[in-house]
C-alpha cells in the first residue's frame, strides 16, 4: 500500500495560502462593508429646521415688556419655538396664574397659523368671505387644541418658516395693545429674521 506523505514545506505553503484565503476575503468583506456606509452617509437625507433661540426668545419678551411699559401694564409674555412649546415665559406682577396660558395659546396660535392673531380671527369668524365672497369655512379651527380667538399674539417667522410666535396678555389696552406689545417683541430681533 502507497501511503503518501505532504512534504513539511507543502504543508506550510498551504497553510500560506489558507491564511491569505481567508485575510484576502475578509479585507474584501470590510472593504464593501464601509463602502456601503459611505453610500448610506452620502445619500441619506437630513432635516435641518430651524428654531428660535433661547437668547432670541428673551430679547422677544424684553421688546414686549418694554412696549407694554410705557403704558405701565404689567403684562405676560410667553415665546413658543417651532413645535409650540413654551421657550420662554415671564408672568407679570398681579396677573393671574392662567394668563401664562392664554399668552401660550395666543403665541402658539400666531405660529401655527403664521399671522397675528387678530388677522387670523378675522379669517376664521363665521361670516368670513374670501376675496371672491365666498363664504369661508374655517370656524372649526377656533376648537383645535390650544388655539385661542384673542388678539396679541405674532408669528416670528424667518425666511418663510414659523420659528416660532409670541403672546402677550394683560396690557392696559386690552388684546389689541397686547397685540402691539407681541409685535414689538417680534421687532426686537427684526435684524436676525432677514
Amino acid at each position: 500500500m502507497l501511503c503518501y506523505e505532504p512534504e513539511e514545506g507543502h504543508v506550510q505553503n498551504l497553510a500560506k495560502l489558507l491564511a491569505a484565503g481567508v485575510t484576502a476575503i475578509f479585507v474584501v468583506g470590510a472593504g464593501f462593508a464601509l463602502l456601503q456606509e459611505l453610500i448610506k452617509s452620502y445619500t441619506l437625507q437630513t432635516i435641518a429646521e430651524n428654531d428660535i433661540s433661547v437668547e432670541q426668545a428673551l430679547q422677544v419678551a424684553q421688546g414686549a415688556l418694554d412696549e407694554c411699559k410705557k403704558s405701565n401694564s404689567a403684562v405676560t409674555v410667553a415665546v413658543v419655538d417651532r413645535v409650540g412649546g413654551i421657550r420662554f415665559a415671564v408672568r407679570g406682577d398681579g396677573a393671574s396664574a392662567d394668563d401664562i396660558d392664554i399668552a401660550r395659546k395666543k403665541a402658539y396660535t400666531a405660529r401655527t397659523f403664521r399671522q397675528p392673531t387678530s388677522q387670523w380671527i378675522e379669517r376664521t369668524s363665521p361670516d368670513a368671505v374670501d376675496d371672491k365672497g365666498t363664504k369661508r369655512l374655517l370656524m372649526g379651527q377656533r376648537l383645535l387644541d390650544n388655539t385661542i380667538p384673542r388678539a396679541g399674539g405674532m408669528p416670528i417667522i424667518y425666511h418663510g418658516d414659523a420659528i416660532g410666535g409670541v403672546g402677550v396678555v394683560g396690557s392696559k389696552g386690552g388684546d389689541e395693545m397686547d397685540e402691539a406689545c407681541a409685535k414689538a417683541g417680534t421687532q426686537a430681533i427684526a435684524d436676525q429674521l432677514l
